[in-house]
């Protein structure tokens, strides 16, 4: 259970980098405005959300897929293409330009818990996307799969979400006269190559399966 909180806080935590998502961008231009407590909690009903989808998907492929003879080489080729397809896109990124003028309206902490709740809830690709990560992980044969670990993975995976959430605030606070979009990309697209080399290293993995190796 220890392992599925702390893979479940991985996935969260480094999933959450890119300011792709349309979280991470109200989160970064309310932080870039001056918003930071609206920006801190827009990321919290983010992540509890989505906590909810990494529940789902974990405990969903751990109690109808994990067990299936040809999940484990199947999940590889997928993972393969998962990875590959992530990391290419993390090695192209750019950051978007998301600062502008604050609007006005009602940024309170409950509209903002409520906001990055609902924004997250409506999105259900965000199910599909968390049992992309599980299966990846059942790929690894780091941890067997298991149910019960569903409750530690997707509260890992909340812990993780906020947690990155919760610094980029911070660190808006205090350096966002001189945040340099520049760094971020060249930050994500080198986790991007790392990715790459992953998704490539899952691949190998099956093609050696099916090809009887």
């Amino acid at each position: 259970m220890v392992a599925a909180l702390l893979i479940g806080f991985c996935f969260g935590f480094f999933g959450s980098i890119p300011v792709a998502g349309p979280i991470a961008a109200l989160v970064l231009k309310r932080g870039l405005t001056g918003r930071f407590a609206s920006a801190a909690f827009v990321g919290v009903g983010g992540g509890i959300a989505e906590a909810g989808y990494a529940f789902l998907a974990f405990w969903g492929y751990a109690t109808w897929l994990a067990d299936k003879p040809l999940v484990d080489p199947i999940s590889k080729a997928v993972a393969a293409i998962i990875l590959i397809g992530l990391g290419v896109s993390f090695a192209r990124y750019r950051t978007k330009d998301t600062a502008g003028v604050a609007q006005k309206v009602d940024e309170s902490i409950p509209r903002s818990l409520l906001l990055g709740f609902s924004i997250t809830a409506l999105n259900p690709t965000l199910i599909a996307t968390w049992t992309a990560a599980t299966t990846t992980l059942d790929s690894a044969d780091i941890v067997r799969l298991e149910p019960i670990d569903a409750i530690p993975f997707s509260l890992g995976a909340l812990i993780g979400i906020v947690g990155w959430f919760g610094m980029l605030t911070v660190l808006l606070k205090r350096y966002g006269p001189r945040f340099d979009r520049n760094k971020l990309d060249t930050c994500v697209r080198v986790i991007g190559l790392l990715i790459l080399g992953l998704g490539l290293w899952f691949g190998i993995k099956a093609v050696m399966y099916f090809a009887g190796g």
